[in-house]
């Protein structure tokens, strides 16, 4: 019986699933990786499949430690099997990870079909979104995209982003970040993550935030900003400083009454350098100006000129703010 289109995509899928498997399982022999490359070589549609199941098994790396029982659960269940049935036992193996993982929670299935995007360091981009929102990513900043036809959802995994939102009241736009999520109510907001603190600051319309253990979302309206982190609900509304918080979109960073160590490690997200402020008094000079994003030497020159400080390149990825003596 001819198969389908569907059918035989499925069949190279479940292969290359459990090639991988296979190739990860720690006792792969010269005959398998042998084999494998005979397989990868004989149609294209391989490689690309192979690739997808090599992105996925990233992604899946990449979750939180409640998956890991069940990557560990799949890597022994394939162990087992393997002597009987090997191919099977691989792809059972993967189907059972991923299926051990869904589980547990639904929502990372989303979360794997998102599109993701990326910066480097010292790098900023902008994505047009299909409805015409648009995301600007600062310097090394990433996060997923994922549009379904109920809802649009941004899942920001690290740095900062602004987002000019095209409001469709039958299509929620969510940005999920740290321990809870921003709702968009038509809106153009920035909003930074820190490890698990998050920063979120509105310049037209209004968001919603919703913080873990906060039992009703807060209204952060244009001009305003809140934060919240690890430790449970977001912190009172407060006025904002828009002109600092959005100057990166320029390429600017604009320093208002920071401390000397803050600035460094301000620094250290625009540069792939470790800038250490070797002494404990110049760590809390107060520092204003405004500086280009992406020239750290004119920037630390600026800085020089006006504290009493000199800075010394230990070497090619280690500064030293240091006493002007």
């Amino acid at each position: 019986m001819t198969q389908s289109p569907d059918d035989h995509a499925a069949r190279i899928r479940s292969e290359a699933s459990a090639w991988l498997a296979r190739l990860r399982s720690g006792d792969c022999t010269p005959d398998d990786t042998e084999h494998f490359n005979a397989w990868l070589a004989a149609a294209p549609q391989h490689r690309e499949a192979y690739r997808r199941a090599e992105r996925l098994w990233a992604d899946l790396a990449a979750l939180s430690r409640v998956a890991q029982p069940q990557l560990r659960q799949a890597q022994c269940f394939y162990a087992r099997s393997r002597a009987k049935r090997r191919w099977r036992a691989a792809g059972l193996a993967a189907a059972a990870m991923l299926a051990g993982i869904l589980a547990l929670n639904p929502a990372i299935w989303p979360w794997l079909n998102a599109e993701p995007y990326q910066t480097a360091k010292g790098i900023r981009r902008t994505v047009l979104l299909s409805d015409g929102t648009s995301i600007e990513l600062n310097t090394d900043t990433a996060l997923r995209v994922s549009y379904s036809g109920q809802r649009r959802t941004v899942w920001l995994e690290r740095g900062e982003a602004w987002f000019n939102v095209f409001h469709d009241s039958d299509r929620p736009f969510e940005v999920v970040a740290g321990d809870g999520r921003i709702r968009d109510i038509g809106t153009q907001f920035n909003v930074r993550r820190d490890l698990d603190q998050v920063s979120v600051a509105v310049r037209d319309g209004e968001v919603a935030v919703f913080a873990k253990s906060q039992s009703a979302p807060l209204h952060v309206n244009a001009g305003q900003q809140t934060r919240y982190g690890e430790a449970g609900g977001a912190e009172p509304v407060q006025t904002s400083d828009l002109m600092a918080i959005s100057a990166w979109r320029n390429g600017i960073l604009l320093v208002k009454n920071r401390t000397l160590a803050e600035v460094a490690e301000e620094l250290e997200r625009y540069h792939p350098v470790a800038i250490d402020v070797t002494d404990a008094k110049l760590r809390g000079l107060a520092v204003s100006g405004r500086f280009p994003a992406n020239d750290l030497e004119l920037t630390l020159k600026t800085i020089a000129t006006a504290l009493p400080v000199q800075v010394v390149a230990v070497d090619r990825d280690h500064i030293a703010i240091r006493p002007n003596r």
